[in-house]
């Protein structure tokens, strides 16, 4: 089976170079908006796995935003079939608090370009070990999670503790955006300047910096999202 189901939060982001890269793998996605899914019909044994991407929403908001207690159900029976999954930013967020983790809000945003830092665990993780110590990343978040109970914590930054984490060996957490491709990243900043500015951050100076760091760190997240993609491979 070569069919990924993935699930979007917003009706303008997608899922930058990780669609790309799926592509090239020969993997069909079946991209489903959160808000309006038939979440009867979406069943795990259909899917080699599951994608959750990023939002605007907190994964705390149920009652403003119903449906993501659809949406963690669905990610719960995706875990019971143990199916590979890969959550985003607040797909990461839902992931967490699905396995028990409690989501809150920072007291600091932490947007655009910012080191993590990889931990022992992570270092010996398939996904990451190819990672340097310490090394530039995209963020877009103002909500932070502990690691969630029976996790491993792979990485850590200076504003948010947990920002990538494994469930078993093929559930991944990841706090930061390992997805984006600079169109993503323009999205992201220029539809959202209002927020930006209240985290004390210009939203044009992130996206022209991306434009120099992109090629490496795209790179560097390409490895990341094909040794995910590995364990879909060996699901399928």
């Amino acid at each position: 089976m070569s069919k990924l189901l993935v699930i979007r939060n917003d009706a303008k982001e997608g899922s930058g170079q990780l669609r790309e890269l799926l592509d090239a793998r020969g993997f069909e996605q079946q991209i489903v908006p959160g808000w309006e899914a038939d979440y009867a019909a979406l069943q795990p044994a259909d899917f080699a796995g599951l994608i959750v991407l990023g939002g605007a929403q907190s994964a705390y908001e149920v009652d403003a935003y119903p449906y993501l207690v659809k949406e963690m159900d669905l990610i719960d029976a995706f875990i019971d079939s143990e199916k590979p999954i890969i959550g985003l930013c607040l797909g990461a967020q839902l992931l967490a608090t699905a396995l028990g983790g409690v989501v809150c809000s920072n007291d600091v945003k932490e947007l655009g370009w910012h080191d993590i830092s990889i931990n022992a665990a992570g270092k010996a993780d398939p996904l990451m070990q190819s990672h340097p110590d310490t090394g530039i990343a995209f963020h877009f978040h103002g909500d932070v999670f502990d690691t969630p109970p029976e996790c491993v914590n792979l990485a850590s930054s200076e504003l948010t503790s947990s920002q990538v984490f494994r469930y078993r060996d093929n559930v991944y957490g990841f706090q930061y955006h390992v997805e984006v491709d600079q169109p993503l990243i323009e999205i992201m900043c220029l539809n959202n300047v209002d927020y930006m500015v209240s985290g004390g951050v210009d939203a044009q100076a992130v996206v022209d910096l991306g434009q120099q760091r992109m090629p490496e760190y795209m790179q560097r997240s390409a490895a990341i999202l094909n040794a995910w993609i590995d364990l879909l491979e060996a699901e399928s």
